[in-house]
C-alpha cells in the first residue's frame, strides 16, 4: 500500500494516475475527496490536512511506502509556509517511521538550503532535514526528489505566463540572479514512480548514493528569458519590460491574496534552482526530459 499526500497536485495527479495505471494500491490523505473527481472511487481515502497534529486512524495501517507531495510555496490562511511544510513534513515522517513504514519519497526542490534568498526553499531544506532525521532514528529509508520549476499546461507557472500576456508589456525582474532548468510535471512523475518501484538506496537502481535526486530538464532559462520562452510556446508572447525588483515585491505585496500568490511564489523567480547534476538523474532512471514544448503540450 502506498500513501500520497498532494495527490490534487499537478505533478500528485499524475503520480496517482500512473501507479494505478501499475497496479498499486493506494490510500489518499487529503484535505478534499471530491478534487479527485472519478479517481477517488479507485484509491482509498484518509482525511488530513497539513496542519492537523495527528493522523487519522488507521492512516498507515499496511503502508510500505509514504510519498510526501502535498507542499504549498506560500502561506495559507490555515497556516505560515513553514508550519506547512516544515512541521507537517517531520510529523508524517515520524509517524511513518514510528509505523514502520519501509521508505518515505519526500518531494523538495532544488536549490533549497538555509542560505537560500527566498522562504519557500529554506523552508524545504529545513524539511529535507528533519524528514531525514525522523527517517534516521526510525530505521526508514528516504529518498529525496528535487525538482525545478515544474511546468505543466495551465499549471502555476505557464498560467502566469498566460496572465501576464494580457498586458502590453510583460514585467520580469530587472537584473535577477534567478536561474532555472523547467521540468515536466510528467518527467516528474515519471520519476517519483520510479522511486517508488526501486525502492530505497543505490543498491535498489538509485542514482545517487545519498539518496537525493535532482530533477532538471534540459535547458537553464535567466528568468528574463522564461517568462518570452513561456509565452512563445503559449502563442501569447508579449515584449518584456525589466521592473526593479522591489517595485515588483510591491505589487505583489498590494495584490496578494492568501494562498493564491504572494511575494514568497515571486521570489523564488530570483532565485537559482538549476542545480549541479543537470539531466543525470533522470536519464538514470530511464527518463529522457522533455523541453519546454514538449512540457506544457498537456
Amino acid at each position: 500500500m502506498i500513501l500520497l499526500t498532494g495527490a490534487t497536485g499537478a505533478t500528485g495527479i499524475r503520480v496517482l494516475d500512473r501507479l494505478l495505471q501499475r497496479g498499486h494500491k493506494v490510500r489518499c490523505l487529503l484535505r478534499d475527496p471530491a478534487r479527485l473527481g472519478a479517481r477517488r472511487v479507485d484509491v482509498q481515502l484518509a482525511l488530513w490536512t497539513l496542519t492537523d497534529a495527528r493522523l487519522p486512524g488507521g492512516a498507515l495501517r499496511g503502508v510500505d511506502t509514504v510519498v510526501h507531495l502535498a507542499g504549498p510555496l506560500h502561506d495559507q490562511v490555515s497556516g505560515t509556509l513553514e508550519e506547512l511544510n516544515v512541521t507537517a513534513s517531520w510529523r508524517l515522517a515520524d509517524a511513518a517511521a514510528r509505523a514502520g513504514v519501509g521508505h518515505f519519497v519526500f518531494a523538495s526542490a532544488l536549490g533549497a538550503g538555509q542560505a537560500a534568498s527566498c522562504r519557500f526553499l529554506r523552508a524545504k531544506e529545513a524539511a529535507e532535514r528533519v524528514v531525514g532525521g525522523a527517517g534516521a532514528v526510525g530505521g526508514m529509508p528516504v529518498s529525496v526528489v528535487a525538482p525545478s520549476l515544474v511546468l505543466a499546461r495551465g499549471h502555476r507557472w505557464a498560467w502566469w505566463a498566460q496572465a501576464l500576456s494580457l498586458l502590453p508589456l510583460a514585467p520580469v525582474p530587472a537584473g535577477s540572479p534567478g536561474r532555472s532548468c523547467p521540468v515536466a510535471a510528467d518527467d516528474v512523475a515519471d520519476a517519483i514512480v520510479a522511486v517508488v518501484e526501486r525502492g530505497a538506496g543505490p543498491a535498489a537502481g538509485g542514482p545517487t548514493a545519498d539518496g537525493r535526486l535532482e530533477l532538471a530538464g534540459p535547458d537553464a532559462y535567466r528568468v528574463r528569458e522564461l517568462l518570452p520562452a513561456l509565452q512563445t510556446v503559449l502563442s501569447r508572447r508579449r515584449p518584456v519590460i525589466p521592473v526593479p525588483g522591489h517595485l515588483l515585491q510591491v505589487a505583489a505585496a498590494a495584490l496578494e491574496r492568501p494562498g493564491i500568490a504572494d511575494r514568497d511564489e515571486l521570489a523564488i523567480l530570483n532565485c537559482d534552482t538549476t542545480g549541479r547534476r543537470g539531466t543525470a538523474d533522470l536519464e538514470a532512471l530511464g527518463i529522457r526530459p522533455r523541453g519546454l514544448v514538449d512540457a506544457l503540450a498537456g
